[in-house]
């Protein structure tokens, strides 16, 4: 099976160089905030500044405003309807005149709400009006505009016109020129990354003390603040109540896998390659259990401190939790900033928040690109393994210039695009074939047999159960699901031309397809017939002694 071994390598490291290519953006977002917030006061706090416009409005001023509206559309209201009744009281009727100018002067102050009162409680009222006066306040009625200039935060503003300035790009259709402030941050980020991977464990993993302990640290701080604001309560209680209903949506499924993949790095070469350094004997079986545990409960700590802050941006706008919550980058980097900007000591808090997104972020690239690089090294140990700081010079080198297009004012719509196009869809076919390939054509018994000789005894029948049955059968509902479902993964905020959905299933196949291109080109290579050759791709290599007392060893490695 090394052949199909092999091809699945090489689409895993495809996938991690797409991921490379925008996740290093992402972290360089967090480092232009964690700059940004060294002042005397954050500069996303209120309007006023260069890149605001006419339509920026803090939160706690169009709290105001929305209030003083209310009131006074309230209070036109209330005169229209005396004017109804001394139209009623005089047996005249309504002079359509004088109700059209007082509609017309009313019009600016009225919201949704008052639009439906007049086009439909209002004529109910009229009911006994002649069916001509009726029509008037309906048309009228009509004529008052629904729509209202779009408020935004300067939170808001702050990431889409100062850090992106994404105004200034087209969509994908023109994304404007490489921003350099931006493109500073992500080569930052890409040195940091090149000095924590030089020299293999031997650097990362000194790197990774700090980076993986790090933001628990900043987690347990955040938490203790989050839980003493106002509305943390609500929010929290929103967090803890489940929603059956939402396990009848695929999205939820899809969702949670992706969480999982991003999260533990199944797929992504990112735990096979780190634990090939371990011993033989090492207790994979207690490290697999431990490692995902404490992913686990990381998600489930990180949510309270994400909705403590929910719950108080929800209870100083006087909105619910729905209505706060974004997802994406602008749950990260518009309302939980938004939240910090109001709380005492905002500085402070911006600080450490941003320099535990970055920790969070380097741990994660470092897994991904560790892979692959640990990968090629062994593959090719002479060309590639002897040479590893310039390898991982170079490779960085040029991900980095495929990165710049992403550090273009159009640069996160084309984030966005690479994180469903590159990994997003790809990663599970991949785990799908990697799990099919081991339980179903290698086997669970010979998997078992594995496992037995380094832990001393076989796996229980739950396990074997759920590698053989449960697990590929649901990787493969959601895939399909995914498949179905990938423009509700795009977002609706920006409708991505025809064009760029052709372009991204190209990128999604060509990393999908060099699992059978590389299996058809090592079948064609292999000595004797048709059906030699499928025996030798798809059987299980020999187990081979090795110098370790009782370790076996597939022969498999150059």
């Amino acid at each position: 099976m090394k052949q199909t071994d092999d091809s699945v390598g090489y689409a895993i490291c495809l996938i991690d160089i797409y991921m490379g290519m925008y996740y290093n953006t992402i972290i360089g977002w967090a480092v232009y905030y964690l700059f940004a917030s060294f002042s005397s006061e954050l500069p996303w706090t209120k309007c006023g500044n260069p890149w605001n416009t006419d339509a920026c409005s803090p939160v706690t001023g169009r709290l105001n405003e929305s209030l003083a509206s209310t009131t006074m559309a309230t209070t036109t209201v209330d005169t229209i309807f005396a004017s109804t009744a001394n139209g009623l009281g005089g047996g005249g009727g309504i002079n359509g005149t004088t109700l059209a100018s007082t509609l017309s002067t009313a019009a600016h102050q009225l919201y949704h709400h008052e639009h439906h009162l007049l086009t439909s409680t209002l004529p109910t009222m009229l009911s006994n009006l002649s069916s001509t006066t009726v029509a008037t306040v309906v048309e009228m009625a009509g004529a008052v505009p629904t729509k209202h200039p779009v408020l935004a935060s300067p939170a808001r503003e702050f990431f889409e016109r100062q850090v992106l300035e994404q105004y200034k790009s087209n969509g994908l259709d023109f994304m404007g020129p490489v921003k350099p402030s931006l493109a500073l941050c992500v080569f930052g980020v890409f040195v940091l990354v090149y000095f924590s991977l030089w020299k293999g464990v031997r650097s990362a993993g000194k790197v990774v003390w700090v980076t993986a302990l790090a933001p628990y640290v900043v987690l347990l701080i955040l938490l203790a603040r989050g839980v003493t604001l106002p509305g943390a309560a609500e929010g929290i209680r929103y967090y803890l109540t489940p929603q059956w209903d939402k396990l009848n949506n695929s999205r939820v499924w899809i969702d949670a896998a992706s969480q999982i993949f991003f999260s533990l790095g199944p797929g992504f070469g990112t735990l096979l390659a780190l634990s090939s350094y371990n011993k033989f004997n090492n207790n994979c079986y207690r490290d697999a259990l431990l490692t995902s545990s404490i992913n686990c409960l990381t998600s489930f700590l990180a949510g309270f401190v994400i909705f403590s802050v929910l719950g108080y941006m929800a209870n100083v706008q006087n909105k619910s939790i729905e209505e706060v919550g974004l997802e994406g980058p602008g749950l990260v980097f518009i309302v939980y900033p938004e939240a910090i900007a109001m709380m005492k000591g905002s500085v402070f808090w911006s600080i450490i928040f941003f320099l535990m997104l970055i920790t969070l972020g380097l741990d994660s690239t470092f897994g991904g690109l560790e892979a692959m690089i640990t990968a090629l090294c062994d593959e090719y140990p002479r060309t590639i393994g002897r040479r590893r700081e310039l390898f991982v010079l170079i490779l960085l080198g040029l991900i980095y210039i495929c990165a710049l297009p992403t550090m273009t004012y159009g640069g996160v719509y084309l984030v966005n695009f690479l994180n469903v196009y590159g990994p997003g869809l790809a990663i599970l076919f991949v785990v799908f074939i990697e799990a099919a390939g081991v339980f179903w054509f290698y086997g669970v018994e010979n998997f078992s047999s594995d496992i037995e000789q380094m832990l001393g005894k076989k796996p229980s029948l739950f396990w074997r159960i759920c590698w053989k049955y449960i697990s590929p059968t649901f990787l493969f509902c959601i895939l399909v699901f995914s498949l179905l479902g990938y423009e509700d993964m795009l977002g609706e905020e920006y409708s991505y031309p025809e064009w760029s959905v052709a372009a991204g299933w190209a990128l999604t196949l060509s990393s999908v397809l060099c699992i059978p291109t590389y299996v058809i080109y090592k079948f064609l290579k292999s000595p004797g017939d048709c059906r030699d050759r499928l025996r030798r791709t798809f059987k299980p290599e020999p187990l081979i002694p090795t110098a370790i007392p009782g370790q076996l060893y597939t022969g498999t490695a150059v």
